[in-house]
């Protein structure tokens, strides 16, 4: 009774709002051929206001309908009555038409408009009985008419569609949960919510070149797959099946389609389900090419999402070679990948990062790139770890790498006073190399500075560029 009631609250126009009401006070008054003919009463009128709306808009199919209605609507007109009637029993012809319902609502309409005939005219019936619907069937006509028409604006499928690419493609996209779900899922009916979802799903899954978008094929999928992974939170078997009805293509398309694809939707857990077997298997053959390259340079984005994948168990489970991939990739194309979706799982890594940087350089880049991004996610044991790592590489000091190290520490906190123990210890060992020293205990507050800063670096007091050497 709730969910019905709510949404007969939900009525599109409040014009017509009323009739609803009523035609629910009377079928929950037990006056059931009351209730269903104000609800056919209800349908017709907002079909009507509907038309009057597309027609405005200039939909060709609506304007036929709407001349009519105007014509009986003048007051000299003498065949007002039967013209309305002509209208009636063509208006849920015309509904289809313009998108308005699909077949099967269609047949449900007519269900209703037949008891509402019945209902309305006894003389129907042989021997002149009286029709006496059942309340369940009063309910069940109301609900088919909320359903198919009374909640919904007047907004046609392929006009939805549209509005959905116009709004994904714009320049200036904005992604909004909100507004996503409000304009494109709760209000549309559920046929043309598939049309949306399944809309997004292709251009997501198989990045298609549009003339008429201005924005790159690859930023259109990204955009539709962050809507398609919105859409999936409130149903995950649409968003399923919209994906399997495109699978296909994605198995004979270019290899950087594919690898775009499993990029862009492999932390989708909807992606995998319909994903054919002989395509997950090629997604890990070529993770593991990729892991054992000798690439220069940065991966490619897709390159690099693709292998983040690996922080989900799910994933390596069904990608075996994803994690080895990740291991054996260089210092710097391990940190890239980390920097992109920090998480939990890479905390273990971070000091055989570090232990593997090779420049000053890449180990700014490591620092900024991938361990600051996970210290909140850091455990004490693990803080441990990276300091020693740090430490320990000589390559690990250059210019400004003192000054991430006291970020590391304010990044740190969560761990609580324990923490302070652990960078005391390390301190006391970093005390004979005056300048990072002193600098680190500056910035973290833990410890006195020993001396000013080198003369040679006193203006910045940084360490100077001569590396500190490792321990013996």
């Amino acid at each position: 009774m709730l969910d019905l009631e709510d949404r007969v609250n939900r009525v599109f126009n409040p014009d017509v709002r009323p009739l609803v009401l009523e035609a629910h006070r009377c079928y929950a008054t037990g006056s059931t051929r009351a209730a269903i003919v104000l609800t056919w009463t209800a349908v017709c009128a907002d079909l009507i206001h509907k038309a009057q709306i597309l027609a405005d808009e200039n939909e060709p199919d609506a304007r036929a309908l709407v001349a009519d209605v105007e014509r009986a609507q003048q007051p000299a007109e003498p065949k007002a009555v039967s013209i309305m009637l002509e209208v009636e029993g063509a208006i849920l012809e015309t509904a289809e038409k313009l998108e308005l319902i699909d077949r099967t609502q269609k047949t449900q309409l007519q269900r209703l408009r037949e008891d509402r005939n019945v209902a309305a005219h006894p003389s129907l019936r042989l021997f002149g009985e009286l029709y006496e619907p059942t309340p369940e069937y009063a309910r069940a006509h109301l609900v088919a008419a909320l359903d198919a028409v009374l909640i919904h604006p007047p907004s046609q499928g392929r006009t939805v569609v549209t509005s959905f690419c116009t709004h994904v493609a714009d320049p200036n996209f904005t992604f909004d949960q909100q507004y996503l779900s409000y304009a494109f899922f709760d209000r549309v009916r559920p046929s043309v919510r598939s049309k949306v979802v399944g809309f997004a799903a292709k251009f997501a899954l198989l990045q298609i070149a549009d003339d008429r978008v201005t924005i790159s094929p690859a930023e259109l999928a990204d955009r539709m797959g962050r809507c398609l992974r919105h859409f999936a939170e409130r149903d995950a078997d649409t968003v399923t099946q919209a994906l399997k009805a495109h699978m296909d293509r994605l198995v004979e398309a270019d290899p950087t389609v594919q690898l775009a694809a499993l990029a862009r939707l492999g932390n989708l857990p909807a992606f995998w389900g319909p994903l054919p077997g002989p395509l997950r298997t090629l997604f890990n053959t070529r993770l593991g090419a990729i892991g054992r390259s000798d690439q220069v340079g940065r991966l490619t984005p897709d390159e690099a999402r693709a292998l983040s994948l690996v922080t989900h168990p799910e994933i390596r489970a069904s990608l075996p070679a994803l994690e080895d991939a990740f291991a054996a990739l260089h210092a710097s194309h391990r940190a890239q990948v980390i920097g992109l979706r920090p998480d939990q799982y890479y905390t273990a890594h971070l000091p055989t990062l570090l232990t593997d940087v090779g420049g000053f350089d890449q180990g700014k880049y490591v620092a900024r790139t991938a361990v600051l991004p996970c210290a909140a996610l850091l455990s004490l044991s693990d803080l441990t770890d990276v300091l020693r790592a740090w430490y320990d590489n000589n390559q690990c000091w250059g210019r400004g790498m003192t000054r991430y190290l006291v970020d590391l520490y304010q990044d740190t906190a969560h761990l609580g006073p324990e923490r302070d123990a652990i960078w005391r210890a390390f301190l006391e060992e970093l005390r004979p190399y005056e300048n990072p020293f002193n600098e680190i205990a500056t910035g973290t507050g833990l410890l006195a500075p020993t001396a000013e800063p080198n003369s040679e670096d006193s203006s910045t007091a940084r360490p100077a560029q001569t590396p500190v050497p490792a321990p013996e």
